[in-house]
């Protein structure tokens, strides 16, 4: 209950931060929050999907859609339309204030929309020493890296308030953090078919290698988020003993949201920074790969609606199993953190670079 009610002030505070970009972001076309009442689709009826900023990849998904219609809200912007006969709509969380801006972003969309569920395609960087540029996390658990306090010796220790659920500097036996939010089950498995289908194969260029090779799909990875951007090393090797997270991004508001909000979630991260090998350095490469990432969750993301349009019915129902109960057997992601054969093998020859 202790750490509900953390949550919740946490996302009354992100709520309240909203206000004044809204009442300061007047625009000519705001019609977002009427449209709640105007009969705007059918309930439940949208697959939701949230966009990074960065690489903008928005159009390509706007060019996609059948019947494209455009809704804005001070700095918030949301496109709805039919893709594959699934209607869909899209949004991408302005680029500063990251959690905070990505959380009512999310908020917007849902209490508007009220997608089936959300899928949330993107970037990230590596926290696992085989898994490179091209390769993709499935999401099956979120947790944010970034909310520790540390003891007196500057030791990290899950969860900011941890030392007001317990009696020695904010650790021990019981500590429920770290925190982690659950993807559904179904759209996990949804999403490791889509980009088995998808994911085939890396080039060279991409890896920085002499050859390609088949990507690993993290299916059961646990998705790490933090408002923070880790560049040493050795900061990433202890926070992956801590968390236990594969990679990192900025998408935890989603998984959070989206659970207090009991709408099932996936995220889906195709890797396009090795960060745990080289420090991360933004040059031309990085772009490059940037791009190919993000172009390759998105059709991921396409594939999963293409596959959901071909059932009987047009429409699938998820339910909320997920959130914050974990429904997948003790030892299942520190499991999946073990690369295949084939790539330990490809890594041990050509290394990891970027």
């Amino acid at each position: 209950m202790i750490i509900v009610s953390h949550i919740r002030l946490y996302f009354c505070m992100i709520l309240f931060s909203g206000l004044f970009i809204f009442s300061s972001c007047s625009t000519a076309d705001t019609e977002l929050l009427a449209t709640k009442n105007t009969g705007l689709g059918t309930p439940r009826s949208f697959v939701g999907i949230i966009l990074p900023s960065s690489p903008n990849t928005y159009a390509l998904i706007t060019a996609k859609m059948n019947n494209p219609k455009n809704y804005k809200e001070g700095f918030f912007k949301f496109t709805t339309g039919d893709i594959y006969g699934i209607p869909v709509v899209l949004s991408s969380p302005p680029p500063v204030g990251s959690f905070s801006l990505t959380a009512i972003d999310t908020y917007l969309m849902e209490k508007t929309f009220d997608p089936v569920f959300v899928i949330d395609p993107g970037t990230a960087g590596s926290h696992l020493p085989n898994l490179s540029m091209g390769d993709v996390v499935i999401g099956a658990r979120v947790v944010n890296f970034s909310n520790y306090m540390t003891k007196s010796d500057g030791k990290i220790v899950p969860g900011q308030f941890s030392s007001l659920v317990t009696d020695d500097e904010g650790y021990k036996q019981g500590n429920p953090n770290p925190e982690y939010i659950y993807a559904n089950p179904e759209l996990v498995r949804l999403a490791a078919i889509a980009a088995t289908k998808v994911a085939r194969f890396t080039p060279a260029n991409i890896l920085s290698a002499p050859v390609g090779r088949r990507p690993w799909i993290l299916a059961y990875g646990t998705q790490g988020s933090g408002d923070a951007w880790l560049r040493n090393i050795k900061q990433i090797k202890k926070s992956t003993q801590i968390f236990h997270e594969a990679d990192e991004a900025g998408n935890y508001p989603i998984a959070l949201v989206s659970t207090m909000n009991k709408i099932p979630f996936i995220e889906i991260h195709t890797i396009s920074d090795a960060a745990m090998n080289v420090p991360t350095v933004i040059n031309q490469y990085f772009h490059q790969c940037s791009e190919y990432a993000q172009k390759r969750s998105n059709l991921i993301a396409l594939k999963m609606i293409e596959m959901i349009s071909s059932e009987k019915d047009g429409k699938v129902a998820y339910n909320l199993m997920g959130g914050f109960t974990d429904p997948w057997p003790n030892g299942k992601f520190i499991k999946a953190m073990k690369p295949p054969v084939y790539v330990s093998d490809w890594t041990k020859k050509y290394g990891v670079y970027r």
